[in-house]
């Protein structure tokens, strides 16, 4: 299904979006190569140290008020359309179940909202499923919710006359035919049985691999529920679109929240109903969200000073000596590719050379040195991967590096670790590789994006390090800058028109680390636009047989052989070396004193919990 689920389409996303843009440096994703530092930063700096926030964000005449900015504001309220803001319109938008952050295990977790209890399997192949529905929770206006909502909403999510963006029944038993027109509705594998019952039937192959992963599914906006009504009044005449949730006037609120106010690239304010049984009223704490469009970092900075924010990212140097921060890491690990298949740099061919560069660079200090706000890792997948716990799948997860299974990785035979900076064992390696080369001067392109000053700051720190710790006379890197845009282009699988590549990353499914197509090389999953390569043929097979198996195969429910194939995959990664991980980006966020968020270390894909956040 769509966006979330382990069956082929989140994979095929995976492996369109499994690559992180050229040019990523520390700067977020609204903040402009000018916004280091600016005018502002000064004057804003004292109040982002003490968690500043000087006037009434949080509690207030009108409640709890929750205060936080947004690129834009949504094009659309209609959780069938929405490109952006999922979970901005999550908070108006009643689902099954819910992805909330759990502080007592301090992890992402996926609870039932509308849903009674967790899904329940009718066997052990997991292709269907009954899933129970609560009574008394309410539309907006006061039309009740019950399993028939959710019918209605997914057969008009999956219309195929409408083609919505979030269609999501690709894995239900006849839902590509749906999808295609050529059967009705009621032969999909999605249907109300009662008020309260819903049934779910998978295509075989593609179902679920476990309760949690159901749970995913039916945590996705896509799949949440849309006033009948008001849905069929927004309809055209001939039923191709579709002008729901357009404005305030063509939506009905399902979730906790409803929209209230709403100027297009402006403003949106949600309000709290207290029309009927709050929606995991017990989860979420504002009285009211207000949401400003703002692009400009140093504004951000500024309304955060003036108490019109509850929240900010302050990534300009100006902020980096100052505590009370908290960092949010983004899904993505970024470092150098180097072309074990080069034709022109015949050295990185030898793995000793592969291996002398990733012992031998000092990630503590020269990605700080450069990224103040990243998190230096030498980890194949994120140091904030998580992997389901084999024990208790559905409701505890493990940090990956942290289990046995990861420990005992060996990078020919030696322990890596988040820093594993050597220089000892580097110049072991380098001395190999030199010998192999006659002893004669390594010389290599090393190619980086144009798109920022950053990017070339971390190739010349690079390029200064490298040559310091193996010497000038022996190793001379050659810089040279690529629009970042044709950068795609050159290291591709199809094209492979690089030595060393420094300006890009690849992007890691934090809670699954094991679902990474990026060198998966045979099969429906590999696609020639991904940037890197596995030298050794054996490596390649070995790759693709664990991928496969534990993907679509007789591994695919077991969580087990998910930890070791994960371990086992990382492994490979390591000892062929085709790519040096450096860091992960971070962006640095400061609090008002009005609000506690629960996590120290922000999800990416949660941010900080801000709807949870305790008000002081």
């Amino acid at each position: 299904m769509k966006r979330k689920r382990l069956g082929t389409l989140a994979l095929l996303l995976a492996a369109t979006m499994g690559l992180t843009a050229c040019g990523g440096g520390g700067s977020t994703p609204s903040t402009t190569a000018s916004d280091n530092g600016g005018a502002t930063a000064e004057t804003t700096a004292a109040a982002a140290a003490d968690n500043g926030g000087s006037g009434d964000t949080g509690t207030s005449e009108g409640g709890k008020v929750l205060k936080l900015d947004i690129s834009d504001t949504p094009e659309t309220l209609n959780p069938h359309t929405t490109a952006a803001n999922y979970e901005l319109l999550l908070d108006m938008t009643a689902t099954l179940y819910r992805k909330v952050y759990d502080p007592e295990t301090a992890s992402m977790q996926f609870i039932p909202s509308v849903a009674d209890g967790e899904p329940v399997p009718a066997d052990d192949t997991l292709m269907k499923w009954t899933i129970k529905v609560q009574d008394g929770y309410t539309f907006a206006d006061g039309t009740p919710i019950d399993a028939n909502t959710f019918d209605y909403s997914m057969k008009m999510l999956n219309d195929p006359k409408l083609a919505n963006r979030n269609v999501d029944a690709s894995d239900l038993l006849n839902g590509e035919s749906y999808l295609a027109g050529e059967c009705e509705w009621s032969e999909v594998g999605f249907k109300a049985v009662d008020a309260n019952t819903i049934e779910v039937e998978f295509m075989e192959g593609r179902e679920p691999a476990s309760i949690r992963d159901m749970m995913e599914l039916f945590a996705f906006v896509g799949t949440g529920a849309v006033h009948e009504a008001t849905y069929e009044a927004c309809m055209s005449a001939d039923r191709t679109s579709c002008t729901y949730g357009s404005n305030l006037d063509s939506f009905v609120a399902s979730g906790l929240y409803q929209p209230t106010e709403l100027i297009q690239g402006q403003y949106l304010a949600l309000d709290r109903r207290t029309d009927g049984k709050e929606l995991l009223g017990d989860v979420y704490t504002p009285d009211r969200v207000e949401y400003y469009a703002v692009t400009d970092a140093n504004t951000k900075v500024q309304m955060f000073e003036k108490g019109e924010l509850s929240a900010v990212i302050a990534n300009q140097p100006a902020y980096d000596g100052y505590s009370g921060a908290r960092y949010v890491y983004t899904a993505d690990n970024m470092g150098l590719y180097l072309n074990s298949v080069s034709p022109e740099a015949e050295v990185l061919k030898d793995v000793n050379f592969r291996y002398a560069l990733f012992w031998g660079l000092d990630r503590e200090n020269v990605v700080k040195a450069v990224f103040p706000t990243s998190m230096p890792s030498a980890y194949m997948y994120l140091p904030i991967s998580t992997i389901a716990d084999p024990a208790d799948p559905v409701s505890s997860v493990l940090q990956y590096h942290d289990t046995p299974e990861a420990k005992a990785i060996r990078m020919d035979g030696h322990e890596v670790d988040q820093i594993s900076y050597n220089p000892d064992l580097a110049k072991e390696y380098f001395d190999k590789a030199y010998e192999a080369n006659g002893n004669q001067k390594i010389t290599i392109t090393v190619k980086y994006a144009d798109s920022n000053d950053t990017n070339r700051n971390w190739a010349e720190a690079l390029q200064s390090h490298y040559q310091t710790l193996f010497g000038e006379d022996r190793l001379e890197l050659t810089l040279q800058a690529v629009p970042a845009a044709i950068m795609y282009e050159e290291i591709s699988r199809e094209k492979m028109n690089y030595d060393i590549c420094v300006s890009c990353g690849w992007y890691n499914v934090v809670d699954k680390p094991w679902n990474n197509t990026n060198w998966v090389y045979s099969g429906p999953y590999t696609y020639n636009t991904q940037y890197c390569t596995i030298a050794d043929e054996s490596a390649r097979q070995e790759w693709d047989e664990i991928f496969y198996s534990l993907a679509t195969g007789d591994k695919k429910h077991d969580d087990q052989a998910k930890l070791e194939g994960t371990a086992r995959l990382e492994e490979i990664l390591y000892n062929d070396c085709s790519f040096v991980p450096a860091y992960s980006r971070g962006y640095r966020w400061f609090f008002s004193q009005e609000i506690t968020p629960l996590m120290e270390t922000g999800d990416w894909d949660l941010q900080f919990c801000l709807m949870q956040a305790t008000f002081n």
